[in-house]
């Protein structure tokens, strides 16, 4: 599994690149935010990938981040979501933009060649639940919500995801924690104090 490439960049097209690896060029399709964020030509580069076994192709596909990598496999979790459409959305959507898409709350604004409204609403009713395997680390999802984007609660439980992340629990005991808090609390409307209050007592 080729988990990064770092060389060369030797020429940019539209979103994908080629790096030379020791005299190896290493075509690359890559995602918008790697697009926006590239360095002069002949210059030294590192992308995160991820590649893409077929038959008769290997596709390597690009990213800014682990973070963003995460976000594609996600993606194709989603039945009729390939390597080429994840990166199709990728290619023209970043990342809080997705996680807007995601929630349900801000896929209404956003246009993707080759995919309707249909498959966006799709996508988002499959991924609404497993919003929380992304990594959160280095980014603070509260601070990044899209305008009109997570719904009250959903941003209480981020920010509480944030908080417990920040006292030092990894991310999947900080989900676990917050889940089994909503669970235990059916019938309360749990804030972000109230959440993060109640994870502490579960491991009191």
């Amino acid at each position: 599994m080729i988990s990064s490439v770092k060389g060369i960049l030797e020429s940019a097209g539209k979103n994908e690149i080629t790096v030379d690896v020791n005299g190896i060029g290493f075509n690359i399709f890559v995602t918008k935010s790697v697009m926006n964020s590239l360095p002069a030509l002949n210059s030294e580069i590192k992308i995160i990938t991820y590649l893409d076994v077929k038959e008769n192709a290997l596709n390597l596909y690009g990213f800014s981040d682990v973070r963003e990598k995460e976000l594609f496999k996600l993606l194709l979790t989603v039945s009729g979501i390939s390597c080429k459409s994840a990166h199709n959305i990728l290619s023209h959507s970043g990342f809080v933009e997705i996680i807007g898409l995601i929630t349900g709350k801000g896929y209404a604004g956003i246009k993707i060649p080759g995919i309707g409204a249909k498959k966006l609403e799709m996508i988002s009713m499959s991924l609404k639940d497993k919003i929380f395997k992304i990594s959160t680390d280095d980014f603070d999802v509260a601070a990044n919500i899209p305008q009109g984007g997570f719904s009250e609660n959903e941003q209480y439980r981020l920010e509480a995801l944030n908080a417990l992340m920040t006292l030092g629990y990894a991310r999947s005991e900080a989900e676990k924690l917050i889940r089994e808090v909503i669970k235990q609390n059916p019938d309360e409307k749990l804030n972000t104090e109230n959440l993060i209050k109640k994870s502490l007592e579960l491991i009191s």
